[in-house]
Formats: structure tokens, C-alpha cells, sequence
């Protein structure tokens, strides 16, 4: 969450807006950090709608809840983004 969190204060310390493309790649290496590399996509569907879209090896809670914290951070430090989260089992 250190990258969300680095584009957020930029943002608020008025430093130049972080870009869309900026953005999916801190939030893919953020998940990708718990999830696995090359476990997330993430796409801009609709002005700020983001699509994160995240493979996991197990649907256990013990794996699931620090990925469902994250996504909680995100709707707190981001609250004029929207995010659509989909888990799925990895093949």
C-alpha cells in the first residue's frame, strides 16, 4: 500500500496529478505484493472505474483478508475513485 499511499500525498500536497497509467501500477505491484507477481490486471473501464481483476491459489481466509483490507484502504484514500474487485481461483 506504500505506492497508493506516495501518489495519494502527492496528490494532496498539490505535486502534479498522478496519471491513470500511474495509478494501475501502483495498485497492481501493491496486490501483486500479496496475490503474486503476475497474479493482477488491472484496467481503467470508464472515467474512474478501475477494474482489478486478481487470481489467487486459495479462496482461504487466511490468504483472502489482507487482500480484502487493501481494497478497503483504497475505497478510504481514494473516495472520487470507483473499484471493482474480482477474485478468482489460479489455474
Amino acid at each position: 500500500m506504500l505506492i497508493v499511499e506516495a501518489i495519494l500525498m502527492a496528490m494532496l500536497a498539490g505535486e502534479p496529478m498522478a496519471t491513470v497509467p500511474d495509478i494501475a501500477a501502483a495498485i497492481k505491484s501493491d496486490f501483486e505484493s500479496i496475490a503474486g507477481p503476475g497474479s493482477v490486471d488491472v484496467d481503467q473501464t470508464a472515467g474512474k472505474l478501475f477494474s482489478i481483476r486478481i487470481a489467487v491459489p486459495t479462496l482461504s481466509s487466511d490468504f483472502c483478508n489482507p487482500i480484502y483490507d487493501h481494497e478497503l484502504k483504497l475505497f478510504r484514500l481514494f473516495p472520487d475513485l470507483n473499484f471493482d474487485f474480482y477474485l478468482r481461483l489460479r489455474n
